[in-house]
């Protein structure tokens, strides 16, 4: 266990210094061997006067910061938590999906799906209902997605992309477009910062207002790899 040094007092009989200074010198080299393994013990409450540049490990317990157990550093301002296991920061995911996504009535939203699930760190795809996007940790999400938009008439035709966090619509997040040549295919993409729950699930849900607008995917040609029809990019950023 680590232990903040202060200087026992001073012995008067001179008989007494080589003892009293070995001691010393051995819980000097405890502290300073401790500073060099990088050690920091597990703080029960919260520093009354933390400095900026200060690092504790808090307990969770006694003392939460906000991201339960957990290495934090003081800002200045407030304790923001280091990558680690417990408190999520530092969660990511990259999802995919390779397969042709439409529609089946106009004016409906229609969640998109995921099919394939790269490099992930406490977000996941639900295994039963694959549109939707799990978090383990609350958090401060930034999210990138993009989709590869196909007409199949020459009609003009509309599409409406947006977000859902646990079923309800993001308020003022919709992506709008519109397609008109026949085989006509344009990437369209957005992105965002959102504040997330643990337990919650993200959907990126799109509509139509003609059938013949889908989301296409391409395969891999001799010259370059296969393009997915949707992709998600997710990365924690705060606690």
């Amino acid at each position: 266990m680590s232990v903040r040094y202060s200087p026992s007092i001073t012995p008067y009989l001179a008989e007494e210094l080589p003892p009293y200074i070995k001691a010393e010198l051995n819980r000097v080299s405890s502290s300073v061997n401790d500073l060099a393994d990088g050690h920091i013990d597990k703080t029960h409450v919260e520093p009354s006067k933390p400095r900026t540049g200060d690092k504790r490990y808090a307990d969770g317990s006694d003392w939460n910061p906000g991201q339960g157990e957990g290495l934090y550093f003081y800002d200045g301002t407030e304790w923001i938590p280091y990558g680690n296991s417990s408190s999520g920061v530092g969660d990511f995911g990259q999802f995919a999906d390779m397969t042709v996504q439409s529609c089946t009535t106009v004016n409906t939203a229609t969640p998109i799906t995921w099919g394939l699930t790269g490099d992930t760190k406490g977000i996941s795809v639900d295994d039963t209902i694959t549109s939707r996007i799990n978090f383990t940790h609350s958090g401060t999400y930034y999210m990138d997605f993009s989709c590869l938009l196909h007409s199949k008439s020459s009609s003009s035709k509309e599409i409406w992309v947006f977000p859902r966090i646990n079923g309800v619509d993001v308020t003022n997040s919709g992506i709008h477009h519109t397609l008109s040549a026949n085989n006509h295919k344009r990437t369209l993409s957005k992105a965002g910062i959102f504040s997330i729950n643990a337990g919650d699930y993200l959907e990126a849900v799109m509509a139509v207002d003609d059938l013949d607008m889908d989301l296409n995917y391409e395969a891999a040609t001799a010259f370059a790899p296969a393009t997915p029809s949707a992709t998600l990019s997710i990365k924690q950023i705060g606690g």
